[in-house]
Parts: structure tokens; sequence; C-alpha cells
């Protein structure tokens, strides 16, 4: 009885051998879409690619920047005050323009960069510009954008919008900055 077990084994490894020899052979499967093909099809073709040839999306390259140009119309960041991260009265209005102009391009998914001036630490400035940038994120949920089309990212003062040493540059730096995603 073993003998005749092993020589059942033995048979199905010399078949199993025997038909794992030839890496490249094709081997049809019924039902399988003809034209579904090996990774080492696809690498062959992939390397007869120009390596000169730069494919680029043309199309939603130029769309994106039409959208931030259009952001940058109805005005792209509000401002706040030495330490808050409630933003400033005229910032409600420009905050109104961009929902509205959210609102119509549904399409659209937006990151708001959260700013600090250079004062204070490192540390610090990354909370308030995070803090910055959520009360923008709340505001315009509020008007009806869906908050999963926003995201927010601080800088703290590793952006500073303005490198000089005064109270007007300052000022220049404390914002929350909305950018259209690519």
């Amino acid at each position: 009885m073993v003998l005749k077990n092993f020589k059942y084994c033995y048979f199905l490894l010399i078949i199993f051998t025997f038909s794992c020899t030839s890496n490249k052979e094709k081997i049809e499967v019924e039902g399988a879409d003809p034209r579904v093909s090996s990774n080492e099809e696809i690498e062959s073709t992939n390397n007869s690619i120009d390596p000169e040839i730069n494919i680029v999306d043309d199309i939603s390259t130029e769309k994106n920047k039409i959208f931030t140009e259009k952001l940058i119309e109805v005005g792209d960041r509000v401002f706040f005050d030495y330490d808050e991260s409630k933003f400033k009265k005229e910032g409600v209005e420009t905050l109104k323009r961009q929902a509205s102009f959210l609102l119509d391009n549904s399409e659209l998914t937006i990151t708001i960069e959260g700013h600090c001036d250079a004062r204070g630490t490192r540390e610090y400035n990354l909370a308030l510009g995070e803090r910055r940038a959520y009360s923008v994120k709340l505001f315009l949920s509020s008007l009806g954008v869906a908050e999963d089309r926003i995201s927010i990212i601080s800088f703290g003062k590793e952006k500073i919008q303005s490198s000089d040493d005064n109270e007007s540059a300052w000022a220049q730096s404390r914002t929350a900055i909305t950018i259209i995603n690519p």
C-alpha cells in the first residue's frame, strides 16, 4: 500500500515538474479574457516606451490654474489678530464668497493652510496655525461646504508671508490661505 501511494506521488511530482518547466509558456484558461496580459508582457511593453515622452495632463493642470485664479479673485485668505484663532471680521465676507465658489464647483477639494508670524516657538505656532485653519474649515462647513472636501495643514512660522521684522509684516503672516488641491 505504501509503495502504491509512493508511485502515485512520484507520478504527480513528475507531471508537476514538466508542466512548470517553461515560465514564458502561455496557458489558455477557459473563461479567461484573452486580452489579459501577464506581468512579464506588461513589463516588456513598458520598456518600449520612449523615455523622451513626458506624459502630462495639460487639461487638468490648466483647469486647476483657472480655478486657482478664480479663487484668488473671490479671496483666498483671511487674517488674524496676534495670538488669535478667530479670523478678523473682514474675513467673513471673503469666506462667504469662497463658500459660494466652492458650492458652485462641487468637484473641487481644498486645503486650508494655517500661518503665523515669526514670533513664538515653533511648536506653539504650529498649534496656532492648525487652530486658525480649523476655524476657517468650520466656518466654510457651516455655509454648506462638505467637510470631506476640506483638509487643513499648519505651517506655523515655517512659511511666513513677509520676512520684514515689523507689525505690518507680522500681520500679513497671520493668515489662513485656501489652496485648490490638484
